[in-house]
């Protein structure tokens, strides 16, 4: 049976339980919304631009930043998604219970309706737009001296593309026009600044390979590339690093619970593993939890080797995942000790209750959120569901492309280890099979989880996570995203 691309997409919105449709009283506030904008005292006459992919329609923020005499002046103008979802209102319902946009190859399911998430809201090139911006004021070196969070109308005078601003950048942004060529020099001389601080902080930098489908006019995969990480890509996180913080350096002092991204320090045990499993590819890292802080070391060590990918999901694994919580706990990855997320109300239902929260702040008049706890946790399921349900589908377009595959060998590397056999990489197709234990060679296995590896008994055959090993493909069950490997 042939699948199409609308079938792993429904499949994957009812395994997740990703809510597709809208009620009727919310598309009705949605249509009532006047989309009419009008300019208004508050006003700011700046060069802002977006930033962002080809393929985006909701441009959540724009930049504009100038060289001062203390250092630079930036500021990050987001749009301002409160302005027209109130809370308790059906549009707001609606919103809390997707908490996130999912994004799907050739598929958007967006938190909110297309009128607010792609017009109203979105900051489309010349056209008034109301946003929350950071004002914030950086020294020389890059580090924050002031800042303030304030209500604005802006109107963007460009939409950039990442290709379109690293091209500026390879050229030294000699020959470009338009208002916004200073602001653009001087934000790439802001980026550099955040880099270092960034590196001298040891923020983690993980290099894992992102498939990118080139697909058809059918919605069939023709060949899967990695997707290339530009310096225009980088810049922009840095800048939305910065207001994130400055964000939750603010409500930390005006609120005892409050939204708060949090990423606890990893476990013992799965670092204690990690570094067993280094071991074994000849990295003897000697990580622990009380020397856990020399992580970025040890990935500048691993940037030359061509098992890098493999090695930076390793560590990857090893992880906590980050969660929404109304405690400040800090940013382990990040190395911040507060953070939040400020940056997309269009697509994060936690940045819209940020947003309210700064509102209240700046309106002096502090809001609560009641079952704040509830919403943070709920929040935190449904963003890893979306991130799961859109996994899936790509995991399934690349199943379809790997049936031209069937009966070949590749190289891999074991990225799990489980009782009933193993879970292999392969770097060269972008995806993961599985080696049930009845391939393997002749032998009595027993699971050692310690080690995770897979040792045999009678013939000393053992197969450890991280392990080089050659696979051929076997039976391919493209719905259920799954690859059979052979040894």
């Amino acid at each position: 049976m042939k699948y199409s691309i609308e079938d792993f997409h429904n499949k994957a919105i009812n395994d997740y339980q990703i809510k597709s449709d809208w009620s009727q009283e919310a598309l009705t506030e949605a249509k009532l919304i006047n989309s009419d904008i009008k300019k208004d005292v508050s006003f700011l006459d700046y060069p802002f631009v977006t930033i962002d992919g080809e393929d985006a329609k909701d441009f959540d923020d724009a930049i504009y930043c100038e060289l001062i005499d203390e250092g630079f002046n930036l500021k990050v103008a987001i749009a301002d998604v409160s302005h027209y979802v109130k809370e308790d209102s059906h549009l707001d319902f609606e919103a809390m219970n997707r908490a996130t946009s999912t994004y799907f190859p050739r598929k958007v399911i967006p938190m909110l309706p297309e009128k607010l998430s792609n017009e109203v809201c979105s900051l489309q090139p010349n056209k008034f737009r109301r946003v929350l911006y950071a004002d914030i004021k950086l020294d020389k070196d890059g580090h924050v001296q002031a800042y303030q969070f304030k209500r604005g109308m802006i109107k963007s005078v460009a939409r950039l593309t990442y290709n379109e601003v690293e091209g500026f950048i390879d050229n030294k942004f000699e020959g470009l026009e338009g208002a916004y060529q200073q602001s653009l020099a001087a934000s790439y001389l802001l980026f550099q600044k955040l880099l270092k601080l960034r590196n001298y902080r040891g923020a983690l930098e993980l290099d894992i390979a992102e498939p990118v489908l080139n697909m058809n006019s059918q919605g069939f995969v023709q060949k899967v590339t990695s997707r290339r990480r530009l310096v225009a890509h980088q810049l922009i996180e840095e800048f939305m690093l910065v207001a994130n913080v400055c964000a939750a350096n603010l409500l930390k002092k005006n609120f005892p619970q409050s939204v708060f991204r949090n990423h606890d320090y990893p476990e013992s045990l799965k670092i204690d593993r990690l570094s067993q499993s280094l071991k074994k590819r000849g990295l003897n890292w000697e990580g622990t939890a009380e020397n856990i802080n020399n992580l970025p070391k040890l990935l500048e060590r691993l940037k030359s080797r061509p098992d890098k990918s493999t090695l930076h999901m390793m560590v990857l694994q090893s992880m906590q995942r980050a969660a929404y919580e109304p405690e400040c706990k800090g940013h382990f990855g990040l190395k911040y000790d507060e953070y939040t997320h400020f940056t997309s109300p269009i697509r994060r239902y936690p940045d819209l209750i940020v947003h309210r929260l700064l509102k209240s702040i700046i309106d002096k008049n502090l809001n609560v959120i009641e079952n704040l706890e509830e919403i943070l946790e709920h929040c935190s399921t449904k963003e890893r569901d979306a991130e799961f349900a859109s996994k899936q589908v790509i995991q399934c377009l690349i199943c379809c492309h790997c049936k031209q595959f069937i009966g070949q060998n590749f190289k891999g590397y074991i990225s799990g280890v489980k009782d009933f056999g193993l879970f292999v990489d392969i770097p060269e197709l972008f995806t993961t099979g599985m080696l049930h234990v009845s391939e393997l060679p002749s032998d009595r296995y027993n699971f050692n989880a310690r080690s995770q590896s897979l040792d045999g008994r009678r013939r000393g055959n053992k197969f450890t996570h991280g392990d080089k090993i050659d696979v051929y493909i076997g039976e391919i069950s493209e719905l259920e995203g799954k690859i059979s490997l052979y040894y």
